[in-house]
Parts: C-alpha cells; sequence; structure tokens
C-alpha cells in the first residue's frame, strides 16, 4: 500500500472514530434531558398527590368501603338523574360536582351555576339550535326593517351573516329582543359589532383575576337612520348588553317597552369526561358606560306594553 493511501485511509478511520464519539456525547445529552423532564414529571404528579391527599383518599375508601350502597345509589341517583350500576368510582367526581355546585345556589342564589348531566347537555343545545331557527327578518315597509332575535348562539350568529344584504336594504330597523334571555358573550359582540364603529366599547367584562374589554371588530356594515329596539321583562343578559352597547355609542337608538330582567354577570361551561359539562357564574359586565345592571335591569325610553308594539314602535319611525 503506497503511503498516500495509508494517510487517506488513517484519516477516514479518525473520522469514523470522532463521528461515533460525537453521536454518543449527543445521544447522552438527550438521554440526560429525557431522564430530567421524566424526573421533573414524577415530581409534579407527586407534588400534585400530596397537595389532593385528603379528596383521593376518601374517594378511594368511601366508593369501595362504604357498606351501606343502597344510600350511594340514592345519593348518586338524585344528583347525576341516572342509575350508576355500582360504579361509584367512576362517576364520584361528577356526583360531588354536582353536590358543590347545588350547594352554592342554595348558599347564593346563583341559579346559573350547575352541572350539565350529558343528557341535559344534548337537549340544551338542542334546544339552542331549535330557539334560533325562530329569529327572522321582515320588510316592514319600504324604509324600516324587523328584526327578531331569540337568542345569542353560533347559529345566530349565522342567521345575522347569512343576511347582511337584506339587512343593509332598509335605512329603519326595529330590533326585538322582547323574551330573548341571551345567550354566548362573544357571538353577542359579533353581533353588536355589526351596528357600531370600528373599536367602540361593547363591554367590560370583570373576572376574579382581570378585566377584559371588548370592542367592535368592524366598521359598521349595518348603518342605520334610526333604530329602535323592544324589550321586556324576559329581555335578559347578553340581549341587555346589545342593548347597552348600540344605546351608549349611538344617537340614533330609542328603547321602547318595559324594564328588562336586569341580569350583569356572565357564566362559562366546562366541558368534562363522558359528556358532562359545569357551568359556574364567572364575570360581572359593564355596560360601555361603566354600568353594571345586575338585579336592576334597563329603563326603557318609552314605556308600552301594549300587544302592538310593533305598529307602536314603526309609527314612532314615521313622526
Amino acid at each position: 500500500m503506497k503511503k498516500a493511501d495509508k494517510l487517506i485511509m488513517n484519516h477516514r478511520v479518525k473520522k469514523q472514530e470522532l463521528s461515533t464519539d460525537i453521536l454518543l456525547k449527543r445521544y447522552k445529552k438527550r438521554y440526560h434531558a429525557a431522564l430530567g423532564v421524566l424526573a421533573a414529571f414524577i415530581a409534579l404528579a407527586a407534588f400534585y398527590l400530596f397537595l389532593n391527599y385528603d379528596y383521593l383518599a376518601f374517594k378511594h375508601f368511601i366508593t369501595s368501603s362504604y357498606i351501606y350502597t343502597s344510600t350511594m345509589d340514592d345519593i348518586y341517583a338524585k344528583e347525576l338523574g341516572t342509575d350508576v350500576q355500582g360504579k361509584y368510582y367512576r362517576n364520584f367526581d361528577d356526583m360531588v360536582i354536582a353536590v358543590v355546585t347545588n350547594r352554592i345556589r342554595q348558599e347564593r342564589g346563583d341559579k346559573y351555576t350547575y352541572l350539565y348531566t350529558p343528557n341535559g347537555l344534548t337537549e340544551y343545545k338542542q334546544e339552542v339550535k331549535k330557539e334560533a331557527a325562530e329569529s327572522e327578518i321582515k320588510i316592514l315597509n319600504s324604509s324600516t326593517l324587523y328584526l327578531h332575535l331569540t337568542n345569542f348562539s353560533e347559529f345566530t350568529l349565522k342567521f345575522m351573516q347569512d343576511n347582511i344584504s337584506k339587512l343593509q336594504s332598509r335605512p329603519n330597523i326595529i330590533i326585538d329582543l322582547q323574551d330573548d334571555r341571551g345567550g354566548d358573550i362573544d357571538v353577542m359582540v359579533d353581533i353588536s359589532s355589526l351596528f357600531l364603529p370600528k373599536k367602540s366599547i361593547v363591554a367590560v367584562d370583570k373576572f376574579r383575576w382581570k378585566d377584559i374589554a371588548y370592542h367592535s371588530t368592524k366598521d359598521q356594515p349595518l348603518k342605520y337612520n334610526k333604530i329602535i329596539i323592544l324589550q321586556n321583562k324576559n329581555t335578559a343578559s347578553a340581549s341587555e348588553n346589545l342593548i347597552a352597547a348600540l344605546n351608549d355609542n349611538l344617537s340614533n337608538v330609542e328603547l321602547i317597552g318595559s324594564k328588562t330582567f336586569g341580569k350583569g354577570i356572565g357564566q362559562f361551561t366546562l366541558p368534562l369526561k363522558r359528556g358532562y359539562a359545569v357551568k359556574a357564574t364567572i364575570l360581572e359586565w359593564y355596560t360601555p358606560k361603566g354600568i353594571n345592571i345586575q338585579g336592576n335591569g334597563i329603563e326603557p325610553e318609552v314605556e308600552y306594553t301594549g300587544e302592538d308594539i310593533l305598529q307602536f314602535a314603526l309609527d314612532r319611525i314615521g313622526e
């Protein structure tokens, strides 16, 4: 073998040895990193178990050892509305949530905090969709539209978006929010944004940890010479927020009817396992002018409770 060939071979061997050494170092680093992640996970899990020891110990103890199972059956059936067939451990967390939310309602009178059972949640979603389908738009005459909103849901928002052209066809509008008990806050903001100049304050939500201000995200695609809103004692929550958002930001709004319900709080629904969900009051909302209407409602500018309220409102537009 020539000297040059030997040099080349030695170089290749050294390069191979170097590459193997580098790879080993890399694998060691990855191993130590993975080991560190695993150790951190075990430490966090141990800390979680330590913090929740009493609850977890009680859960295991009572579901596996309590002798009066008929009492357990009765409690589960009462709180969850179903026979758990002896699966006490599996359904224990949901039963506890139901008991706690029931106690909250009893103590504070907060009827909006509760556990949805799978059947209850399914029925609620079906009812929301059915209710939204009753929203309607009618052309009353050459200058005025009638918009009836039955709730604030994803279906109501789609209804509004699908009918923008029709909603832009007249210079005046009557918005009927009678018996509209509200719904989704984000949907309310999106619908309010259709009527308001961009960046207008729609509402301010006050949580335990921070305040969040909602602003109009659109540039007022729906502009009217006159807006009349019909309201009554069952106009609540997101409906009241829409009223306040339009009335506080625009000068061409008139409120007709009776005092609204007065719901100045909001809820969030947290999905759980196996089709359950828990709903709880987590915020107070304030109008653009900084007023919380909880327990007070919104007074109409023109009080009117007659059955011909729509005609009454139409006549006022014509004045």
